[in-house]
């Protein structure tokens, strides 16, 4: 179905104004990207709010998509509409029934929770949860994020090669009253077994810091490479 930019624009402001908008699932182009059409055959491409999902050239990419599709595909939803992203998508929370689909694909270890753009307790919990029990994603030994992995290309076009750090097998974080007491502002120290990487990765946020960053090796975590755990807001990773 085409649709004219100037006609789907003006469906969208409505959708803004109501902040929901209700139709049947007709596409799933990945695991957090759907398209509805609603009343008046009107079709509104919708990027699953809170979440981010696989590439689908990246690692359970294709798995989290069918999971998704599982969900939605061919049934009547409601979206709780939020805002519009750089591309014109709706981004909202997606409702079958009374089931937050978009909460359920992060519970299932299909979806990471966008914390760089939602700071809910519930979807973080879930993530932590799905984490603890390795489900989906998360039963890979070193999960990257989709964010990293879209950047990948562009870091290693331009960046030299990262220092090799420990391999994870190996690792055995500071702990309090061994290397370095937690939340300590004391740096690491260096060792053999330690080496400076240019990167930490704090295990409590699962942020990754560098040099520039005051919480590089001062918080509970361990040496890292570039690709690991998520940026760190202040610093970049």
């Amino acid at each position: 179905m085409c649709l004219s930019a100037e006609t789907v624009g003006t469906r969208i402001n409505t959708v803004a104004n109501t902040n929901s908008v209700s139709g049947r699932v007709v596409s799933v182009a990945d695991g957090d990207t759907i398209t509805i059409i609603g009343d008046g055959n009107t079709q509104y491409k919708i990027r699953l709010n809170a979440i981010d999902a696989p590439e689908k050239s990246q690692a359970f990419g294709q798995k989290s998509k069918q999971q998704l599709s599982n969900y939605v595909f061919g049934k009547d939803v409601t979206v709780k509409w939020k805002s519009k992203d750089k591309y014109g998508r709706v981004l909202g929370t997606v409702l079958v029934g009374n089931t937050d689909i978009n909460l359920q694909m992060v519970r299932d270890g299909f979806a990471h929770h966008y914390k760089r753009f939602d700071n809910s307790p519930a979807y973080a919990a879930a993530e932590t949860e799905a984490r603890q029990n390795r489900r989906g994603l998360w039963s890979d030994s070193n999960p990257i994020s989709p964010e990293q992995y879209r950047h990948r290309g562009k870091s290693a076009a331009t960046a030299p090669p990262a220092p090799t750090a420990t391999p994870a097998a190996s690792r055995v974080e500071y702990k309090a009253g061994n290397a370095m007491p937690v939340s300590s502002r004391t740096a690491a120290p260096i060792t053999k077994d330690w080496p400076d990487t240019g990167f930490w990765l704090s295990t409590n946020s699962n942020k990754r810091h560098n040099r520039k960053c005051e919480n590089y090796r001062k918080t509970h975590g361990y040496p890292c490479g570039r690709d690991e755990g998520l940026p760190c807001g202040k610093c970049g990773g």
